[in-house]
């Protein structure tokens, strides 16, 4: 695995609805902690990778750009609400304007993201690796994904022999019964429920 650069962008939050009438929207922290965020000046924006993609299909060439957009704005306050954040920035002082940044992506330097405690890892670095299962690579995963109280591994299972295509995907529970040793050194997950690939 590449030695991982601090400058590195890497997602560490997203912006949900508005709340109330002076532009605010719910801020959910990827990691769950919120400490980091709350010393926010200026705040980088990037649209989600999977909604760029689906953004840039639906809308065309022409449009492509909106997909894939990236803003800068100042952060006009933040705080936290209940078990999460809200957050306002300058220029956004209605719902109906503040509506336009709902699900995007906060992002930051690695050095200025939360630590990572023992067995955490940033979503970033667990996309590329290899599910391995008895010394055999079985997948690659693809994407992180929400899935409640666990996050779910994307994984691809590329085609048999002579079949072509870029494989089917599987979905894979990120817990302890399922999934072993995480070894990015290596570039693995050791996957302990291989049937869960199967179809």
């Amino acid at each position: 695995m590449p030695k991982r650069d601090a400058d590195e962008l890497l997602a560490i939050g997203r912006l949900g609805a508005p709340k109330g009438v002076k532009g605010d929207l719910k801020l959910q922290s990827y990691s769950g902690e919120t400490a980091h965020f709350l010393g926010l000046k200026t705040a980088r924006l990037r649209q989600p990778e999977a909604a760029a993609s689906a953004a840039a299909s639906a809308a065309g060439a022409d449009d492509a750009a909106k997909g894939s957009r990236k803003l800068e704005l100042k952060v006009q306050r933040i705080s936290e609400s209940g078990s999460g954040l809200i957050v306002a920035f300058v220029g956004y002082d209605s719902p109906e304007k503040a509506r336009v940044l709902t699900g995007m992506e906060i992002i930051a330097p690695r050095s200025e993201c939360a630590p990572l405690r023992e067995n955490e890892w940033y979503i970033t670095d667990l996309v590329g690796l290899s599910l391995v299962a008895e010394g055999r690579a079985l997948a690659t995963v693809r994407s992180v994904l929400e899935g409640g109280s666990d996050p779910w591994l994307e994984a691809i299972i590329p085609s048999g022999a002579g079949q072509g295509g870029a494989g089917r995907s599987a979905l894979v529970p990120f817990r302890k019964e399922f999934v072993g040793e995480v070894d990015l050194e290596a570039g693995t997950i050791e996957l302990l429920a291989p049937y869960l690939l199967e179809e």
